[in-house]
């Protein structure tokens, strides 16, 4: 299925009518790298009104090692609201205008593998006063499906709506009396329907900004049926353009992070060879999703994060982000030990 088969009518830059599934969940995702600052970073909120629940999530990478990282939760939310706690967006002009904020103290880690047991790491760490001010354009038509057609649907357990859409931001970071200059590209997300993190056996999704105003988009989702997805699309010039995307291999850190990924990329830009390397110092975030399997034992997922440094065969050079999805197997990812 392309993902972009269809148009995203500007209705479904808000909130949408949920179903009767408890674990409905609607979520909205920004990424962002800013090559001058170094400063890479995203903030995500999600909302599941048949809970109720909602959460913010932010997580913002600093150039010198620091890793910045809030997790909130609330009750029910407003039934409009694209907010959640300290996140909230703004939609200016559908598909292509928004303005994005976060204001909240932030747990400021040197080593974020600490997260791996987060009640007592976000406990220990010390704090800081962060302020997210991004005004956020977009680059290029919004690319995915609106959930109305079951046979446009990419996975059924990561939503049934769900597009994307590459960006341009402009604005600022502060960090207690520092400031940073937030300007380059990144990657937005909307997706609405039941949401089953443990679905997959394992993704890979990066996104990449380049010197040159290039922006590329990759997904590998890795189904416990043994299908397997793969899906691209390519930024420039204000236009996006489906990709494909060849096969994806990693190389791991010892306790299972993606130090370094490679893949190819054909697209009507010409055909890319894409590598990215953790940035140094590396900055290897782990999150958790926890779910009960056969009534018995506890099933693991892992979504790992980094900033990464991106390069094209042609020498062309970029920085950006990945989230490496794994169910674990004995603590460590299904595909490393697979």
């Amino acid at each position: 299925m392309s993902m972009f088969a269809e148009s995203i009518g500007p209705v479904h830059e808000y909130r949408h009518a949920p179903d009767e599934t408890p674990a409905y969940n609607e979520s909205t995702y920004y990424n962002f790298a800013s090559p001058d600052s170094g400063v890479v970073g995203w903030l995500r909120i999600a909302v599941q009104p048949n809970r109720p629940a909602g959460q913010a999530t932010a997580l913002i990478f600093l150039p010198h090692g620091e890793t910045l990282a809030a997790f909130r939760r609330v009750g029910a939310t407003g039934a409009d609201a694209l907010a959640v706690g300290p996140i909230e967006i703004e939609i200016q002009e559908p598909h292509r205008r928004q303005r994005l904020t976060f204001a909240d103290s932030v747990s400021v880690f040197s080593d974020p593998r600490a997260l791996t047991d987060p009640g007592p790491a976000l406990r220990r760490a010390p704090v800081a006063d962060v302020r997210v001010d991004l005004t956020v354009t977009g680059n290029g038509d919004s690319f995915g499906t609106d959930g109305d057609d079951p046979a446009n649907v990419l996975e059924e357990s990561m939503a049934l709506g769900h597009y994307e859409q590459f960006v341009h931001v402009d604005g600022s970071l502060r960090v207690g009396d520092r400031e940073y200059r937030i300007k380059g590209g990144g990657l937005r997300d909307h997706s609405w329907g039941p949401r089953d993190w443990a679905g997959p056996l394992y993704y890979r999704w990066i996104s990449a900004s380049f010197d040159d105003g290039l922006a590329v988009m990759g997904l590998q989702v890795a189904q416990r049926d043994g299908g397997m997805t793969l899906r691209a699309a390519i930024a420039s010039d204000g236009s996006a353009y489906e990709a494909e995307l060849g096969e994806v291999t990693m190389e791991w850190t010892d306790d299972g992070f993606c130090r370094r990924l490679s893949c190819p990329v054909r697209s009507p830009l010409g055909d890319l060879v894409l590598t990215a390397t953790a940035r140094a110092p590396e900055q290897f975030v782990p999150l958790r999703h926890h779910r009960p399997e056969d009534g018995t034992s506890e099933g693991v997922t892992r979504i790992g994060y980094s900033p990464y440094d991106f390069e094209l065969g042609d020498g062309r050079r970029g920085l950006g982000i990945i989230e490496v999805l794994d169910r674990l197997v004995d603590g460590r990812p299904v595909s490393m030990t697979g």
